[in-house]
């Protein structure tokens, strides 16, 4: 779909204070997006953390196992050389320890691309945000200074 050009100057108050709600909303979205993909980042950054500081430990040592954020529960480590990853939607991989690490590095590395897309689009939106803030503001002016 081709991008529409729009002479901002040619829109009345109301058309562009419709144009500058709705990109409120859009750049509101886009960054509950990025608060998102930040705290799934911070996830595998910790689970991949968790995964290093079990690297090399022998069978049998005791460790609290995370459940969740703030919940663990006391366990042992039968295999030290694997690892049960969940990847999502009720899926678990059993992987060697070094294959989850690197997992878990993959996933981060594809969030930042994301991320920094997103993050573009969102200067983008902002930038068009203002200049609409600013036009919108001179049709006020223009609009009180005829009404004088």
């Amino acid at each position: 779909m081709a991008a529409q050009l729009i002479d901002l100057k040619k829109l009345n108050v109301q058309q562009l204070a419709k144009m500058k709600e709705q990109l409120f909303k859009e750049v509101s979205l886009i960054q509950d997006s990025l608060q998102s993909l930040k705290i799934a980042q911070k996830r595998y950054i910790s689970s991949q953390e968790a995964l290093e500081s079990t690297k090399g430990r022998p069978s049998g040592t005791s460790m609290m196992i995370p459940l969740t954020k703030s919940m663990y529960a006391a366990g042992q480590l039968a295999n030290p050389e694997h690892v049960t990853v969940c990847i999502g939607a009720g899926y678990y991989l059993k992987l060697e320890i070094d294959d989850a690490i690197q997992y878990f590095k993959r996933r981060v590395n594809f969030l930042v691309e994301q991320m920094e897309n997103i993050q573009q689009v969102g200067i983008e939106k902002q930038k068009l945000q203002n200049v609409i803030t600013e036009v919108l503001e001179i049709k006020v002016q223009q609009a009180q200074a005829e009404n004088k």
